[in-house]
């Protein structure tokens, strides 16, 4: 199975941000960067799945 890539804009609606936070999220290393295909920047779906994911177990952590 092969990742979807998706654009600032699929990523902001899915995390529901706006476009300048993911950006504002990536150069931070909160977000993974994007890969360059071209002249586009898109995330794998992947990369954002394993993102959340690690935001959550933080999360977690700290609440215990």
């Amino acid at each position: 199975m092969t990742d979807q890539f998706l654009t600032d804009r699929e990523v902001a609606e899915r995390l529901g941000v706006s476009k300048a936070t993911v950006w504002r999220h990536a150069a931070a290393g909160i977000l993974p960067r994007p890969v360059k295909l071209g002249h586009s920047s898109r995330w794998p779906e992947s990369d954002i799945a394993e993102a959340v994911d690690r935001l959550k177990a933080q999360r977690d952590g700290e609440a215990a």
